[in-house]
Order: structure tokens, then sequence, then C-alpha cells
């Protein structure tokens, strides 16, 4: 018996899309060690990263760098990047992400005003593509779909001749990462928090 074929499609995030991938995405990193360290709540995570998510994805959109993977019609995975020379968090956006975060720590003001800053501090000052985030629907993790979406991009990467950069607090998601051609260029670690690896992709 053959194996029956899912359609699947890759394809430019619109503002529609945006509440529904929003929540895949809050889902997708509900244990993420970076989310965590932020919304230490376990009981508030999803509904906080999906304010997160929203706000991040409305960028994307705006910037014509969000992609979504669907499988039969409905969306399963998706990315936010921001392309070279540009800022995802142009026009107060990263604000808006601030007070998101302050509003869920109000004790942890210092803490988190000091991980955010390193991880600003430590981003490549020549121009790339950064990949923000990439998610797949929990229950279809391990399938291809994050290793697809992420190639999609990283393809008109290799047509223009750019590098790109990305940030992982997942041990796991290294490998992954290395296997599509990026190499680990720091390590961050967040106060009283988990350590992200700074990957950069030569251009080809």
């Amino acid at each position: 018996m053959g194996g029956t074929r899912v359609a699947t499609e890759i394809r430019p995030v619109e503002a529609h899309d945006v509440r529904g991938l929003s929540l895949l995405l809050a889902h997708a990193f509900e244990h993420d060690p970076w989310m965590s360290w932020m919304f230490q709540e376990p009981k508030f995570r999803v509904t906080l990263a999906q304010a997160w998510m929203r706000a991040e994805l409305r960028c994307a959109v705006a910037l014509g760098t969000s992609w979504a993977l669907q499988e039969e019609g409905e969306i399963v995975a998706g990315t936010i990047w921001a392309p070279p020379g540009r800022d995802l968090h142009e026009g107060g956006a990263f604000h808006q992400l601030w007070y998101l975060v302050l509003g869920a720590n109000p004790d942890r003001v210092d803490e988190l005003a000091e991980g955010l800053s390193m991880i600003g501090d430590t981003h490549p000052s020549e121009p790339h593509y950064y990949l923000n985030t990439v998610g797949v629907k929990p229950d279809l993790v391990g399938r291809g779909h994050g290793a697809a979406i992420i190639q999609y991009t990283l393809d008109l990467a290799d047509r223009a001749s750019e590098p790109c950069y990305l940030e992982s607090s997942s041990p796991r998601n290294v490998p992954l990462y290395q296997r599509l051609g990026f190499e680990v260029v720091n390590e961050i670690v967040m106060p009283n928090g988990p350590t992200m690896w700074s990957m950069w992709r030569s251009a080809r």
C-alpha cells in the first residue's frame, strides 16, 4: 500500500492569519526555555505568549517576511523573519512587547531588561535575514515541517547572497539549525534563566 500524499503549501502570512497563527505559535512555545523565563506563570503563559506572537506577526506581515506552511488548507507551521537592513520592531512595536512583559513581571524589571539588552547587544550589525520565530503545531513536531518552512527563506537568502541569523534557547533545536547550515557563534546566558545560542549562516 502506498502512502497518501498530503497537499502542502508555503505562502505569505496575511493579516487574517494573525489570530490563528499567533495561537499556534504560543502553544509551540509553551514549554520553550526563553518564553518560560519571560512568562514564568504556566497558567497564563499561552495567553501572554499569544499576545507576544500577535505583535511580532503584525510586524512581520507589514514587512512581508512571515510565512505559513499549510497542510490540506490548515496552517500547521509558521515563521517570523526580518529582512536584511530592517528592524522587525520598527514603529514602536518593541515598547508594546516590553509593556506586555512588564505587566506580567512587575517585580523582575531589572532582570528582564538586562536579558533583553544582552540579546540586542549580541545581534550582528551586518545586514542579514533574521529568523525571529519558527513554530510547528505541537502534535506535528518531528515531521520535517520546521525544516521545510525555514529552508523556504534560506533559499530566498541564498538567491540574494545574504547571510542569516537566529537565537535558540532550545538545545534540542540546535542540531536542526546546524543541519540547515547555521553555526553557533555565541552563548547568551539570561539572568537567572536559560542559555541562548546565537547562530549564523554565511551567505551562499
